[in-house]
Formats: structure tokens, C-alpha cells, sequence
């Protein structure tokens, strides 16, 4: 999927819907995505049969009250989108899939190129790779393989936090993010007008060398505390920003993180 939006996004003529159909390839790119919705389809369906079979035997309840949330489960956001009602009705079949699409494939390749690059960054740099082994082994010390790691645990880990941030700012697994202007907007003396579509390259900005000195040179230690102060909200985007920025972005740093901390 991610070869098609490639091929249409660097394609003017591609980027037309009625001239894109006429490509070969716009037949194999919608067997494709039937095959993603399929896939979805199957998992909103499993789900809505075992809350159907559950609240039939009074195991689940949507009404959860405060005092509920340490003994019965935690209720998951596919169940919410089964369960809510807007104006009297619920959502339609297309509305839960366009939902679930989005947190379940946009973190699939995303997550894996983080952890596949920062495992790169950490071969080539041993030094760094040695800094964060001691403090693997210093955290966890000797039950390192088998400990359970927590949320809370993982903020103990701020060198492996600079790490990761650093290697997602050399090689941000999404690179190019679109966004439509809502006003004009003037750059450079010219004057893009709102309803323009416009590219932001956020490996442009994470090698801006007045934000960041020497921004070849993988370094941890920009991330400190002293050093994250001086940037600016939107000097480093790995997961882009504003209102439109990754829904999962918590979940992947401590996958990421986890991930890293197994290895090695």
C-alpha cells in the first residue's frame, strides 16, 4: 500500500483520481485495499459477536463507574465505537472501519522502521550502545531478563529515551507529512492560498543546522533536559504535530523502548 501513495503523491498526473484509474496498477491497488478492509471487517465482527455473547450473560458493561476500574476490564476504544451513539443512532460499519484502520495500520510500518533504525544507530555507534547496556544493567540489574517492565519502570530509562528520540530525528519513520492550508499563508515572499495541499519534509527540519549543530552527528545527548529546553514545539516532529498528529505515538515510544531494552 505504502508503494502506491509513493507513486501517486510524486506523480502530477497520478495525484488526479479520474487520470490515476486509468494506470494498470489502480486495479491491483484496489484488490489491495479490499483486502485491507476485509481484514478490519473480520476484526469488528469478531468483536461485536464477543460483546454481544458477553453482555448477554451480563459479563460486560459500558456503564463502568469510578470505583469499577480496578475490578472489572478495561473497556478498549473498538468497544467504545461499537457501543456510542451520535444523534440517536450508532455509527455506521464504514464509520468503525475508517477508525480502526487508522490505529491499526499506521503504526504497523512505522513502529518496526523506528525500532529497525535505532537497532542500526546502535551497531554502528558502540559507544553509545555500551552507555545504554550499563544502564539496562543498572536499572534492572540481575533480574534484567525477566523483569517486568512497566510504565513507570520505563521513565527510569533517560538515556535510552535520548537515544531513541535521537535516532527517530536523523531517520523519522514517516518523512513527508500532507497538510491542507486553511488560510493563505505567505513563505519567502509568496503567497500559498488556503485550499492548497501542501508537503512538509520533516527530515528537513530535523537537519535544520540553526536548530541543530553538526545534524549529521548522531547524538543523545541533544535530548537532555538542558538541551530539549531551548527548541522550539515544532523543531522536532517525528510523529508530526497539531491536532493531527499520531494517535499512538505513547504507545509506540514504550514499544520502541521495550523492544531496545530486550535485545540487548
Amino acid at each position: 500500500m505504502s508503494t502506491f501513495i509513493l507513486r501517486r503523491v510524486f506523480s502530477a498526473l497520478r495525484s488526479f483520481p479520474s487520470l490515476f484509474f486509468l494506470y494498470p496498477y489502480a486495479r491491483e491497488q484496489k484488490r489491495v485495499v479490499r483486502k485491507l478492509h476485509n481484514f478490519t471487517n473480520s476484526v469488528i465482527d469478531s468483536r461485536r459477536k464477543m460483546l454481544e455473547q458477553e453482555q448477554a450473560t451480563s459479563k460486560v458493561s459500558f456503564e463502568q463507574q469510578d470505583e469499577d476500574v480496578y475490578t472489572k476490564r478495561r473497556i478498549t476504544f473498538l468497544d467504545l465505537l461499537l457501543s456510542v451513539n451520535v444523534n440517536g443512532k450508532p455509527l455506521s460499519r464504514e464509520d468503525i472501519r475508517e477508525e480502526v484502520d487508522t490505529f491499526m495500520f499506521e503504526g504497523h510500518d512505522t513502529t518496526t522502521s523506528g525500532i529497525s533504525f535505532t537497532i542500526w544507530h546502535l551497531a554502528k555507534y558502540q559507544d553509545v550502545q555500551q552507555r545504554l547496556y550499563e544502564e539496562i544493567d543498572r536499572i534492572l540489574g540481575k533480574d534484567k531478563k525477566t523483569a517486568e517492565l512497566t510504565n513507570l519502570k520505563i521513565q527510569e530509562f533517560e538515556y535510552l529515551d535520548m537515544v531513541v528520540k535521537e535516532s527517530l530525528r536523523m531517520i523519522p519513520p514517516v518523512p513527508i507529512i500532507g497538510r491542507c492550508l486553511l488560510e493563505d499563508m505567505e513563505m519567502n515572499g509568496v503567497t500559498i492560498p488556503a485550499g492548497t495541499n501542501i508537503s512538509i519534509k520533516i527530515c528537513n527540519i530535523h537537519t535544520n543546522p540553526k536548530i541543530w549543530p553538526n545534524p549529521e552527528k548522531f547524538d543523545p545527548e541533544r535530548f537532555s533536559k538542558t538541551n530539549e529546553d531551548k527548541r522550539g514545539p515544532y523543531d522536532y516532529i517525528p510523529f508530526s504535530a497539531g491536532s493531527r498528529n499520531c494517535i499512538g505515538q505513547r504507545y509506540a515510544m514504550m514499544e520502541l523502548k521495550v523492544t531496545i531494552i530486550k535485545m540487548l
